[in-house]
């Protein structure tokens, strides 16, 4: 958990803080959960659900290529659900190579065993402190996933 005057909060002149933060807030507000206050055994299971056989796992390393969104996500579902959490990388492809003042960068939000998501931000110089804010639509980021031994 942060605290208060964490190194994240203290980086002047590097975007990277602001993403960290700005992740840091969202991680927080999704690791909120509502209850209703009774227990599961409580809760009456539906008599008509049907449980699917499981998916065969993913043999190897897979690979895909997003392009994100107009905030900057792109969302990739599995090909086939892995049987725990899997490995995962993301590279972003800087769409604009010769401007040394802006560049791209992606982070990871959100991982599971059938998908994953990823931002694209875009940072920029300013004077003093740097900016980081969403890429927008259009760039490409190549992700790779693979199964952890032992998952």
């Amino acid at each position: 958990m942060a605290m208060r005057g964490s190194p994240t909060r203290h980086m002047v002149g590097n975007p990277l803080g602001g993403v960290l933060r700005n992740l840091n807030d969202r991680a927080r507000i999704a690791g909120r959960t509502r209850t209703t206050g009774r227990s599961p055994e409580e809760d009456p299971l539906p008599t008509d659900v049907t449980v699917a056989p499981p998916a065969p796992a993913a043999a190897g390393p897979v690979t895909a290529v997003l392009v994100s969104g107009e905030d900057g996500r792109a969302r990739w579902v599995f090909p086939v659900p892995f049987e725990g959490v899997p490995a995962v990388s993301a590279v972003a492809v800087d769409p604009a190579p010769d401007d040394d003042d802006r560049t791209v960068l992606v982070a990871l939000e959100e991982v599971t065993t059938w998908c994953m998501t990823v931002r694209v931000w875009r940072t920029r110089a300013r004077r003093g402190a740097g900016v980081a804010e969403p890429a927008g639509p259009g760039v490409q980021v190549h992700v790779t996933a693979a199964a952890v031994a032992g998952c």
